[in-house]
């Protein structure tokens, strides 16, 4: 059954990348940025551990760039660092140093190696920071669907030695102000479709016996309490859309600082809509909101 499951999931995959093939060339790339592309965060040679590095045209703050870095969605196991170019772009034409981050997908690896690939891409751009005139005291990240769910953990495995053993990951010491969290896939074992197939596959076969068993729940204390401020993003049509309203109410339940936009019932603003179509009048809201939110920090 597993392996029948897995080729589920490398079907899913190849049927994404074959329709999605050439978006990209509906969209219009802007002129007043630089991007450089695949560079490798890590010196295995794995493929998906390459990022792109978008740079803001003109003269830099004296304290540097602000800077994003952005982890793709797709659910943990399909999408790509091309997929959000044009998201990326976007956030940095609004002053923004923007790091555009690959990682391994399922089935091919665990959760806990997403996690740790995210932080090997952390400490490259820390190192990378000064290069690029990035300010190393000013960095945010920001995540749709899959890359959400993958940044909360991250976030909390950082901020708390707990979920970080649990997870068998050594942290990035790169800090993050805050997290911009869109069309969150942040539950990944309820009876719905996700929770049916994925949580042995993100965490292993055995994993209700693990030590990392009770943060299947994104709402225990130690993850809730770890979180910076986060910047939650959802529509009327987001197929998860109630996936971020309880995540929301977690938030305020434990007190920790948030904001949410919240999109009306539209057909054209479906799920990490600002991600699929970052040229909608609404994606350009999420951009300004989301940053203006960022800066008030």
């Amino acid at each position: 059954m597993s392996k029948i499951i897995e080729n589920i999931f490398y079907k899913q995959r190849e049927d994404f990348y074959r329709k999605y093939k050439n978006r990209n060339k509906h969209f219009t790339f802007p002129e007043d940025i630089t991007m450089t592309k695949g560079i490798p965060y890590a010196t295995d040679g794995i493929k998906a551990h390459r990022l792109d590095i978008m740079e803001p045209s003109g003269t830099s703050p004296a304290e540097g760039w602000p800077v994003i870095i952005n982890i793709h969605g797709g659910g943990l196991l399909l999408g790509s660092k091309e997929f959000n170019q044009y998201f990326c772009a976007r956030l940095c034409t609004l002053g923004y140093l923007v790091f555009n981050v690959e990682y391994r997908l399922i089935p091919d690896c665990t959760i806990y190696d997403q996690i740790s690939d995210i932080f090997q891409a952390m400490d490259f751009i820390q190192k990378k920071l000064d290069r690029y005139r990035g300010n190393s005291a000013d960095v945010y990240a920001v995540g749709d669907s899959g890359g959400a769910c993958l940044l909360v953990y991250a976030t909390a495995a950082q901020r708390n030695p707990k979920v970080a053993k649990a997870a068998g990951v050594t942290p990035s010491a790169l800090p993050l102000k805050a997290l911009g969290l869109i069309s969150g896939m942040f539950y990944t074992n309820k009876f719905d479709q996700i929770g049916l197939f994925m949580p042995k596959y993100l965490y292993g076969p055995k994993y209700r016996r693990s030590a990392f068993a009770p943060y299947v729940n994104p709402e225990h204390p130690d993850i809730m309490k770890s979180l910076p401020p986060c910047f939650l993003v959802t529509s009327g049509k987001d197929h998860l859309r109630r996936y971020t309203m309880q995540f929301k109410m977690a938030l305020d339940r434990a007190q920790m600082e948030s904001q949410i936009m919240d999109f009306p019932d539209d057909p054209r603003l479906t799920h990490a809509f600002s991600a699929f179509e970052p040229e909608l009048p609404e994606s350009t809201q999420v951009f300004h909101a989301m940053t203006d939110y960022f800066k008030k920090l």
